[in-house]
């Protein structure tokens, strides 16, 4: 049973620490308001208000669901981050050179760069894309196209889930509403019921004071009294079994309101952290300037493309500096032939640092949120399961069956 006996360790099993770095300070987070984050975010899912066993099943499932998309996260996060750490491991590395490797691998790496420099000084300085903006898409460029279709996608992904959010709070609170009319007019029936009562008592030791004090017949005024008694119980006990129905009704609606708004709140977060992941990764600020500045990128790549009469030398040094590297044990030695300027620049090192910093927070914050998120969700099929134990081996053949998917 795959996620289901998954237990959260302490430090995040999985991640490798073993590269110790300083955390960035800055927290903000790009393209959403923090409030509004922090808002959806919440992990302190609402609870779930079982009405009947189809019920529980249901919910169930959807706990299953939420947390099978909590292991892909999960996992797809720690891919991601081992290759943040590796890539912070291999600078650490090249920090440790010394000697004559060090002296030869700034060498080699000021040749590259003025290489580059040379070949940039025949570009055509209308573009509008910065040297940094291409350094920063040049380690990914073979992807970059996937990429913006990606956040394209993700971008409208999210506008959805936000109608969604704001569709589902209109129809909860409509529910409510619908809750207190109810509740309302049950509270008027018994108010009803009782002024009912007093009446027919009332009536009846009136009849009773008439009867001795005039000795008249009062048989028929004793009969209207209970027919009306009677028609009275009647209208009471059937519209109190109707405001009982709608109250059993409205409870299902809002269950499942309060399912689907949990499962969307997960998708939310999760979409909001892969954008905002994207744009410090990339250094942009939506889709669209994605795409405006990916053009640029392929508009300059085509100069440089024109004018390459120094690639031989460019390529001898970047072989130069691979072989250098992989003899100091640097895994990913191949990216470093396009960041040259942070092997010889520490300030360009230290902002390489920076980004790579901040992605893995993200990833680390990510990874924290859907584990908590899923511990929360195992914790309420538990308490679903202990308080319906007539059920329990129905909704535990539930949890296996999509345990065994998640295998």
């Amino acid at each position: 049973m795959a996620f289901w006996n998954r237990k959260k360790k302490a430090g995040n099993p999985g991640i490798t620490d073993s590269v110790p770095v300083e955390m960035p300070q800055d927290g903000n987070i790009p393209g959403k308001s923090l409030d509004f984050i922090e808002e959806i975010a919440d992990t302190k899912q609402e609870k779930f208000s079982s009405v009947d066993k189809k019920d529980q099943k249901r919910f169930v499932r959807e706990c299953c669901e939420s947390a099978m998309e909590n292991d892909k996260q999960i996992t797809e996060a720690k891919k991601e981050y081992e290759k943040i750490t590796s890539h912070l491991s291999d600078i650490q590395k090249i920090d440790r050179i010394s000697g004559n490797d060090r002296k030869e691998m700034v060498d080699i790496c000021k040749n590259i760069v003025n290489l580059i420099n040379e070949r940039n000084r025949y570009k055509n300085r209308t573009l509008t894309i910065t040297e940094a903006q291409m350094r920063r898409f040049e380690p990914y460029e073979e992807e970059l196209v996937d990429e913006i279709k990606k956040m394209y996608n993700a971008e409208t992904y999210q506008k959805a889930i936000e109608s969604d959010i704001s569709n589902l709070k209109k129809e909860k609170e409509l529910l409510y509403n619908e809750q207190r009319e109810i509740l309302g007019r049950q509270n008027s029936l018994k108010s009803m019921a009782k002024v009912l009562s007093v009446l027919i008592v009332s009536l009846f030791v009136l009849f009773i004071v008439i009867y001795y004090a005039l000795e008249t017949d009062m048989t028929l005024p004793y009969l209207g009294t209970v027919l009306l008694a009677a028609v009275s119980a009647t209208v009471v006990f059937l519209e109190a079994n109707k405001n009982k129905r709608d109250m059993l009704l409205n409870d299902r609606k809002v269950n499942k309101a309060i399912g689907l708004m949990n499962r969307v709140k997960i998708k939310y977060v999760n979409n909001v952290n892969m954008l905002n992941y994207n744009c410090e990764k990339y250094s942009v600020k939506n889709a669209k300037d994605f795409e405006e500045k990916w053009n640029e990128y392929c508009k300059m790549k085509e100069y440089e493309r024109r004018f390459r009469e120094n690639t031989e030398k460019l390529d001898f040094n970047s072989e130069c500096l691979v072989s250098l590297l992989r003899e100091n044990g640097i895994a990913d030695s191949d990216i470093w032939t396009r960041q040259a300027l942070a092997i010889i620049d520490e300030r360009e090192m230290v902002e390489i640092r920076h980004v790579l910093n901040q992605g893995r927070q993200r990833l680390r914050e990510s990874i924290e949120y859907n584990e908590k998120i899923k511990a929360g969700t195992v914790q309420q099929i538990d308490e679903l399961i202990t308080r319906y134990p007539d059920m329990q081996d129905e909704l535990l053949g539930i949890v296996k069956e999509y345990s065994a998917l998640s295998v």
